[in-house]
C-alpha cells in the first residue's frame, strides 16, 4: 500500500514511523519544538538552522539547557536543506518587503518547497487565499509541483484563531455572530520583534496607524478562515486599535517603563456583514499584567445564535514562563498528518483532528 508521497507500509507490519525533522529559527518557539521532539518518540532531530553567532556550532539541545540532541546548529540553510529529512518546521521571524507586505518569507518558504520538503510555520501567512492570493498561488504551485505541503498553524493565528472556535461552532446549531479574545504579557518577551510595541516611548510621538496596519495582518486571516467556515460573507473589515500608558513606573525583562508611558495595546479587528460585527477577534499586547491591569487580557470565545450563547474561558494558555509551548505544540503534533498528507497549501481544520503526538 502506497500513500501520494510514495512511501511504503507493508501488510499486516505494525511499527512507529519516525519523521526526520530540521527546525529553522531557535527562538522562543524553536525552543519549545526541539524540546518536543526530544520528547517524542516518532520524531527524530536531524537538522537545526539559526543566525545567532551564540548559538552557531553549539548543540541544539545544549543551547537551552536540554540533554544533547547530537545535531550541531548551523547557519546555513541551503546546507541544511540537503539533509534527509521530512518536514522543516519554520519558525523564522516574518520578514515583510518595503510595502509591509510578506513576500520575502514566502519566497524563503518556497526555496524549502523546492528542496522537496515538507514545511510547517507558525509565521501569519496563513488563509492566504483570502488575504494575499498571490502568495498563496504561488505557495501551492511550488507545493505541489514538488510533491509536498505547506502548512501555517500555530497559536495565533492558528489553534486559538481559528480551528478551536471553528470547531466549538459546531456545538451550535446556528451562529449570528462569534468574538474570540486573548492577548499576552511580554514583560518577560526578550524577541526583538517586542520593540514594535513602543514600550516605553511617548504615546503622541509612537507611529499608532503603522502599528495597527501591521498587527491586523499579522492576525487578521484568522478573522477571515472563521468568517469563511461560518458561512458569513464579509462586506467590510474593520480595524480598532486603543494604547494605553503606564500609571506607574514598570519593570519589564528589557528595563524600566515610565509611568505616562506606553504600556499596552488593544486591537479589534471585525469582519462586518451590513454594519454589524459577525467575527471579530480582540488581542491585548501589554506588560507587567501582575500589577499593569489595564487592558485586560481574557481568553474567552463568545458564540452568540442557538442556544442563545456559548462562552468557553481557557486558563494557563499562555503562561510567562512556557508561552510558547502552545505555539509550537500545533505545529509538531501536525507533522504525520502533513508529511504523509496531500500536496500544497493546506489549512489545518481541513485534516484529520490534531491530537498529541508519541
Amino acid at each position: 500500500m502506497s500513500n501520494r508521497k510514495g512511501r511504503l507500509r507493508p501488510v499486516g507490519v505494525i511499527f512507529m514511523k519516525q519523521y526526520k525533522i530540521i527546525v529553522w529559527g531557535l527562538g522562543n518557539v524553536g525552543r519549545a519544538a526541539i524540546r518536543m521532539i526530544q520528547e517524542k518518540e516518532s520524531l527524530k532531530l536531524v537538522g537545526a538552522v539559526d543566525v545567532d553567532p551564540k548559538k552557531v556550532g553549539k548543540d541544539a539541545g545544549e543551547i537551552f539547557d536540554f540533554p544533547k540532541t547530537g545535531i550541531t546548529v548551523t547557519d546555513n540553510i541551503e546546507s541544511a536543506l540537503q539533509l534527509d529529512a521530512d518536514v522543516v518546521l519554520d519558525y523564522t521571524p516574518l520578514v515583510r518587503d518595503e510595502k509591509g507586505g510578506f513576500t520575502p518569507s514566502a519566497k524563503d518558504i518556497c526555496k524549502v518547497l523546492k528542496a522537496k520538503k515538507n514545511v510547517i510555520t507558525t509565521l501569519p501567512i496563513y488563509y492566504s487565499q483570502a488575504t494575499t492570493p498571490d502568495l498563496y498561488k504561488m505557495i501551492n504551485d511550488t507545493a505541489k509541483e514538488n510533491g509536498v505541503s505547506y502548512l501555517p498553524t500555530g497559536l495565533l493565528p492558528g489553534a486559538y484563531a481559528s480551528y478551536i472556535p471553528t470547531v466549538l461552532a459546531g456545538l451550535m446549531g446556528r451562529v449570528d455572530k462569534i468574538t474570540v479574545q486573548s492577548g499576552e504579557d511580554d514583560q518577560h518577551n526578550y524577541s526583538s520583534w517586542v520593540k514594535v510595541f513602543g514600550y516605553g516611548m511617548d504615546p503622541e510621538k509612537f507611529p499608532q496607524d503603522k502599528l495597527k496596519l501591521g498587527i491586523a495582518s499579522y492576525y487578521i486571516s484568522g478573522v477571515y478562515e472563521m468568517g469563511d467556515r461560518l458561512g458569513f460573507k464579509f462586506d467590510d473589515m474593520q480595524i480598532e486599535h486603543t494604547c494605553y500608558t503606564a500609571q506607574e513606573d514598570l519593570h519589564p525583562i528589557f528595563g524600566t517603563v515610565k509611568k505616562g508611558t506606553i504600556a499596552g495595546h488593544k486591537f479589534v479587528m471585525s469582519g462586518m456583514v451590513n454594519g454589524e460585527a459577525k467575527v471579530s477577534l480582540i488581542y491585548v499586547h501589554k506588560i507587567c499584567d501582575d500589577v499593569n491591569k489595564t487592558p485586560a487580557i481574557d481568553n474567552k470565545i463568545h458564540i452568540e445564535g442557538m442556544p442563545k450563547s456559548l462562552d468557553i474561558s481557557i486558563n494557563g494558555m499562555m503562561p510567562l514562563d512556557e508561552s510558547y509551548v502552545t505555539s509550537a505544540a500545533p505545529s509538531v503534533n501536525v507533522i504525520p498528518m502533513v508529511v504523509d498528507g496531500q500536496s500544497g497549501f493546506l489549512q489545518a481544520l481541513d485534516l484529520k483532528v490534531v491530537t498529541p503526538l508519541k
